[in-house]
């Protein structure tokens, strides 16, 4: 493994927020934020949670209440994104960001932020992606896919995603520690 991955790997597990985002498709362009959970994590410890659903404004697509089981109704009086952007980006400060394939959520909340005419700067941290460690510690062989679903079962991760972010987060830093400890 290289020095940089260790380096990385070890500064996330010190100090780091660990995000997911539920989102209403894939493309941060037309597609909306509906659920983020955020877990900050100290010394590979988790410290502290952020979690809301979020109304996005827009139709909730049957698929995506068929993946996530969160109803139109549930997002019924919940906060736009752009009321909750303070709270988003004061939980994430200046640590590094940590999420599987973290570039999606990465640039659906900076959509966000950009769509809501906030004077708040788009999120551009310093990140780790889990599916991107795991891919370079973990041989294919032994995993078939880097899906967090089937890292989490194949190596018996105590968290097991959902398609809900809170669980995600869980899921995600359960196999930050795992991927941690291989660096040692």
């Amino acid at each position: 493994m290289s020095t940089t991955l260790r380096e990385s790997l070890d500064a996330a597990l010190a100090d780091c927020v660990v995000i997911d985002c539920e989102t209403t498709g894939l493309n941060p362009a037309d597609a909306r934020i509906i659920e983020i959970a955020a877990l900050r994590v100290h010394d590979g410890v988790p410290v502290e949670t952020f979690h809301t659903l979020v109304d996005p404004g827009v139709p909730l697509p049957r698929e995506i209440t068929a993946l996530t089981g969160i109803s139109p109704q549930q997002l019924v009086g919940k906060p736009s994104f752009a009321d909750i952007i303070g709270d988003v980006t004061g939980f994430l400060g200046e640590r590094t960001v940590v999420g599987h394939n973290v570039e999606f959520d990465i640039s659906f909340i900076n959509a966000e932020v950009r769509r809501s005419g906030s004077s708040t700067p788009p999120v551009v941290p310093t990140v780790v992606c889990t599916a991107e460690s795991a891919r370079r510690l973990i041989p294919r062989d032994r995993v078939g896919r880097y899906r967090l679903a089937t890292l989490a079962d194949v190596l018996g991760l105590a968290h097991r995603p959902s398609h809900r972010a809170v669980d995600d987060v869980l899921a995600t830093a359960d196999l930050l520690a795992f991927l941690g400890s291989l660096s040692r």
